[in-house]
Parts: structure tokens; sequence; C-alpha cells
């Protein structure tokens, strides 16, 4: 007759350690090809808003509804404003049907719900009275909006050379660190896209510890920095 042979509890443990190395070796390799494909996926949606501007320039004599709102660089990534009721920024992509797929104004990596689509925070489809609904992009702040639904002149496309129109949120710290952290994806007015390293502007975004007009110089120094890659 023939004796089953069970484990020593000294092998027990050898595997079990040798299973919990494996895991360490493969976990960090896993979290940075997720990161990578969260990466793609969010540089995808930005080329795809950036010829749903070109096609809005199409038909609008060049006009892209970029910008900022309120006096603050800061605020630069609104769909609809609750405090005014209006349609902003990307919101005219959307009233004006631009966008077959909102999904596209967020970023798959973004872990903020106020950043995030169809959240409670940021409840889809924007346009309920007085709650506002903001992209998980920002906009060039190229020209103030006010307070209002539009200033009087929109940037032309054509006039933003190399320019960026669109990046992962930069108005603090926060915004990246909720996201990618290393980096973010932008999309130029020619229709190219990129990823820029954030050890590039990261000097200047952290200086912006709070939302105001005393921050918007240096966001015009982030902004400019995309473009120097």
């Amino acid at each position: 007759m023939r004796s089953a042979r069970a484990f020593s509890l000294i092998e027990v443990l050898i595997v079990i350690a040798i299973i919990g190395i494996l895991a360490s070796l493969l976990l960090p390799a896993l979290g940075k090809s997720k990161e990578k494909a969260r990466r793609g996926a969010c540089i995808s949606n930005q080329r795809q808003l950036g010829l749903v501007f070109q096609t809005f320039a199409n038909d609008h004599e060049g006009e892209i509804p970029i910008g900022y709102r309120g006096g603050r660089k800061q605020w630069n990534a609104m769909v609809y404003s609750g405090t005014v009721n209006q349609f902003v920024l990307f919101g005219r992509l959307y009233l004006e049907k631009f966008l077959d797929e909102p999904q596209i104004l967020f970023c798959p990596a973004e872990q903020a719900e106020a950043q995030s689509f169809n959240t409670p925070q940021n409840p889809w489809p924007p346009g309920a009275p007085g709650v506002s609904v903001q992209s998980g992009y920002a906009t060039l702040p190229a020209v103030d909006w006010g307070n209002a639904g539009a200033p009087p002149v929109w940037p032309i496309l054509e006039e933003l050379a190399q320019q960026p129109i669109l990046a992962d949120t930069l108005g603090q710290p926060a915004r990246l660190d909720s996201r990618h952290r290393d980096g973010v994806n932008a999309a130029f007015a020619d229709g190219s896209a990129r990823w820029i390293p954030r050890r590039i502007f990261d000097s200047d975004l952290q200086k912006c510890s709070a939302i105001g007009p005393a921050n918007n110089a240096v966001q015009d120094l982030i902004w400019a920095a995309l473009i120097r890659p």
C-alpha cells in the first residue's frame, strides 16, 4: 500500500514566500501597464476633442470656445455654470451638438469625482439650474469669458499655431495628483497631441496653492512650458 505524502510546514512556507516575492515583482509592472493604458486612452480623448474643435472652427469662421471665466485662469474647464445658468467653454460644444460622446471630456485615470463623468459631484447631462458641471480637461486660458455665456471675441484656431488648446487640468497640484501624477497630456492647435513630463512645469505649478487672479501669471508660465518639449 502507498502512503500519501503531505507537504511539511517548511515547504508550505517556502511556497508562500516565493509567491510573495513574485507578486512584489509583478504588481508594480501591472500598475505601470494600467497607467500606460489610461494615459493612452486620455491622449486619444484629447485628439478626438481636437478634431471636434476643428469641426467647430469650420462652422464658426475659425473661432473656438476656449478661455477662462471670472478673471481666474484656473477656471478653464467648465461645461455649465450653475452660477449664471449658462453653457460655457466646453459647454458650447455640447450645446451645439458637436459632442457625440461626452465621455471624451474626461480623463479615464481621474480619481476625483468633481472632475469625473456623471458623478454626484459632477452630474451629466449638464443644464440643471444652479448645478455646475466641469470637464476633466482644461482649455488654454486665452480669453476671459467674464461671468457671461461667451466673450465678445473667441480665439481663432489657426492663429494659435503651435500652442496647446487643451490639456489635463493644471490649476493646482491636486488636479494632477488625482490622475497621472507625473505629467499631462495636451492637444495642440496643429492637430497633434503629446505627453509632457511634470518636471517641466512643476516648479510653477507648486506656486498655485489657491485659485484666484493672483495666480494668472503663473498659469501663463505653465501653459507656455507645454510648448517647449
